[in-house]
């Protein structure tokens, strides 16, 4: 049983503080704010304490016991249900699903940071569908909680906040622990020409112990699967009536219609069912120097590996496949000419990625009333190497010719040291927070032209394109809270940053004997933070307001490549940091078990960076360019109800609800924009979920997930059509039943999506998936 103790938020604790003096229990004095809950043992028996660097931030706590009220097979599942957040995961165990948060969507990298026990895994080197926080370094079955903080109110975070943060915080045992779960899942899928059931599973274990003041924890995670095909492949849009169409229809092709221009096209095949395989090494250890400080440390290897093979719809009378190109000589057939396809789109993809990471962190009293949080990690990309082949394997026309496209010296450098003294100068009213951060980015990236993608044999003129760079950013921040009267405090704060840009290089087949280095550049911004509350009683009245700079991603100023389709990605090394000055207004009242709050927020970012889809000249397939926004504002209401056994009976509520209106009001190079609303931004979000507990060892819940409609293009000219390329409104049902037994082992089934709403983010998303876990500690 858990047991809480109320205390005077100007008595807050950091981590590692065990116990209070009663003399301060007992202090009546005039500058306090609302009670607040430190619980003296949480799942691992660690001692959690608030935090008083984040409070201006509007923030959610995610506990485990929330988050087994879902489907929650990987670590993202954990927040599908948090109110304004939303990640794009194409299937279970999907490498690239990047996250966005209230008026930040997810294909603008680096504009959510998301850390594992104070450690960055967030990616600040990708954007776009590639720029997905590194979620496969926490296996599910080893969170704690999650803190939600939405925006960037906080000095002790850099301008990547803008969208929010996510703080992951993972278990510790405390005694030996033994834990197994395995979870299966299935997906019936149906669509245009593929139809057949995508099967996987899950497998995790755990070691923990504690050996007098030295903790240890291993843990290995597995996620294997088969998520749908991704990229149907469709041809160039044609100039006719439906009824002309028909009467032309190639056999076996499907007729739809381009959810950007609204005209009839083809799909003659996809890129294939995605086979994925996923396997994380993972050790932590921790050590209490004293009761009030620790050290820990972490070692994960990560290996990756994703397969596909594309497949052709379009087919003789006889049942014999007909490929891109193919004649009567080679197989029978001839190419239906209206399709117009290239034999370069239907071939296989093989992707193995190898990553290593390390980190070190030291938290708790150093000295009188300081504390620390520090933490200096490491993540390299030892491999990430994806081999594509121009022609499909069982094309009868086909050559050995492909694409090697691999990172090298690639990853990341991490160093953040932060101070808290809860009594600054001796006195009671005051709190004071300090720190500094480095973070190194590096990323390069190598196309090379292949003879022979099965042993990867170098052609003559290997060379495609070579681009990569480097960014970093160093920090210094501090942030003041002054409880001035009696539930009154008010908080001042500022950022100072500067980031560097260097080494950049992007070279082409066409300038293998002479480089385009792009300049080094050099940026420093002051970025202010001020708030001020009013907590009175139950409830709370706060307004933030706080400037952030998000500086560009590598990829943003250097990711130029090409694809084997055809399609290319554009970045631009003179992109300037995004300007952002950012508000929030809250109002929460809290009532025993949980809280109704109101958020009301207004966004205005300038040189917002967008990574476009378009088609270039005289190109039927699309790519990518990333541009810079004039002026963005986004105006938000975020409403939200959390309560667990409602009125004393046997159900728990979630409830919350996002309304946006985000509109580009200034735009120099294209003034056409203006007026527009800025791209995946829906208007309109909505998530509840209803858990029935019945007696001590069985939960139900039902979960409804909502997401309106939405443009991907800045001119809004994309109409919500459900085939590929489209962004369109989802609506998902879900339900999930578990049952306990022995105070250490469960049972679950559950189905997401049982109303098997067919949605598109780009790519086709889940239809209805089926689940079973069983998990037990020993």
């Amino acid at each position: 049983m858990r047991r809480k103790t109320k205390i005077k938020s100007a008595l807050l604790l950091f981590p590692g503080f065990v116990a209070l003096p009663a003399s301060l229990l007992a202090a009546e004095t005039a500058t306090t704010l609302s009670d607040v809950v430190v619980s003296d043992e949480s799942e691992d028996g660690r001692p959690e304490t608030p935090s008083k660097t984040d409070f201006a931030t509007p923030k959610t706590k995610v506990t485990k016991a929330a988050i087994e009220k879902t489907n929650a097979v990987t670590t993202v599942d954990a927040v599908k249900f948090e109110s304004g957040v939303f990640a794009r995961q194409r299937y279970i165990g999907d490498q690239n699903a990047p996250i966005g948060m209230r008026g930040s969507n997810p294909y603008q990298g680096g504009r959510v940071m998301v850390f594992m026990d104070g450690m960055p895994i967030w990616n600040p080197l990708q954007i776009s569908f590639n720029g997905s926080p590194r979620w496969g370094l926490i296996g599910p079955g080893e969170v704690k909680s999650i803190d939600v903080l939405s925006g960037p109110f906080s000095a002790e975070y850099s301008g990547n906040a803008m969208g929010g943060v996510l703080n992951y915080t993972t278990l510790m045992p405390q005694k030996r622990e033994i834990y197994t779960e395995a979870t299966y899942f299935v997906q019936p899928y149906e669509f245009e020409g593929t139809k057949t059931n995508l099967q996987g599973f899950k497998t995790f274990a755990s070691y923990g112990d504690k050996f007098g003041d030295f903790s240890t924890y291993f843990s290995y995670n597995h996620i294997e699967n088969e998520g749908q095909p991704m990229t149907p492949q469709v041809s160039g849009d044609k100039g006719f009536n439906r009824n002309t169409a028909l009467a032309g229809l190639p056999n076996g092709a499907f007729l739809e219609k381009n959810p950007r221009t609204g005209q009839y096209r083809y799909n003659y095949g996809d890129d294939g069912i995605q086979h994925s395989v996923d396997d994380l090494y993972k050790w932590k250890g921790s050590y209490a120097i004293n009761p009030e400080l620790e050290t820990n440390f972490v070692i994960a290897f990560q290996n990756f590996e994703r397969t596909n093979t594309g497949q052709s719809f379009i087919e003789r009378a006889n049942g014999t496949t007909v490929w891109p190109g193919s004649t009567v000589a080679n197989s029978g057939s001839l190419w239906p000419a209206s399709l117009g396809a290239s034999p370069t789109t239907l071939g296989t993809s093989t992707q193995t990625r190898q990553t290593l990471t390390l980190g070190w962190g030291l938290k708790g009293r150093i000295a009188g009333d300081w504390y620390t949080n520090t933490n200096i990690s490491f993540f390299d990309i030892l491999k990430d190497q994806t081999i594509s082949s121009n022609y499909n394997p069982q094309d009868p026309n086909r050559v050995m010719t492909g694409r090697d496209s691999s990172f090298d010296d690639s990853g990341w450098f991490n160093i953040s040291t932060k101070f808290n003294n809860e009594q600054f100068l001796g006195r009671k009213d005051l709190s004071f927070a300090t720190g500094y951060e480095f973070q190194h980015s590096r990323i390069l990236l190598t196309q090379s032209n292949l003879t022979n993608y099965e042993n990867n044999t170098q052609a003559t003129n290997w060379l495609n394109s070579k681009s990569g760079g480097t960014t970093d950013v160093h920090a210094l921040f501090g942030q003041l809270s002054w409880r001035f009267m009696p539930d009154w405090d008010a908080t001042v704060g500022t950022r100072l940053e500067r980031w560097n840009s260097y080494d950049g290089i992007n070279l082409s087949s066409t300038q293998q004997t002479g480089r385009l280095n792009p300049a080094d550049r050099q940026v420093s911004r002051w970025s202010p933070k001020f708030s001020l509350g009013y907590e009175p009683g139950r409830w709370k009245f706060r307004y933030s307001v706080g400037k952030a700079y998000k500086f560009p991603l590598p990829e943003e100023l250097y990711g130029n490549s090409s694809g084997v389709s055809g399609n290319v990605s554009l970045a631009d090394a003179t992109l300037k940091p995004e300007d952002g000055t950012h508000h929030n207004l809250l109002a929460e009242y809290a009532f025993n078990n949980g809280y109704v709050r109101l958020n009301l927020f207004h966004e205005n970012v300038r040189n917002a960076i967008y990574n476009q889809s378009i088609y270039l000249p005289g190109s039927a397939v699309l790519s990518t360019l990333v541009s810079s926004v004039g002026e963005v504002e986004t105006d938000g209401l975020d409403f939200t109800i959390n309560h667990d056994r409602v009125f004393g009976s046997d159900f728990d509520v979630k409830l919350n609800t996002t309304i946006l209106n985000a509109e580009i009001i200034a735009n120099e190079r294209n003034p056409a924009y203006v007026g527009k609303q800025f791209p995946l931004m829906p208007n309109y979000r909505a998530n509840l979920l209803t858990t029935y507990h019945y007696g001590t060892d069985w939960d139900f819940s039902v979960g409804t997930r909502y997401s309106g409609r939405q443009f991907s293009q800045l001119d809004n000219s994309d109409q919500q059509l459900p085939y590929y390329s489209a962004f369109t409104e989802s609506v998902y049902v879900d339900l999930k039943a578990t049952y306990r037994f022995n105070k250490a082992g469960h049972v679950s089934a559950g189905i997401d999506n049982i109303n098997d709403y067919q949605a598109f983010y780009n790519h086709p998303l889940p239809q209805r998936t089926f689940f079973a876990q069983v998990g037990y500690k020993f």
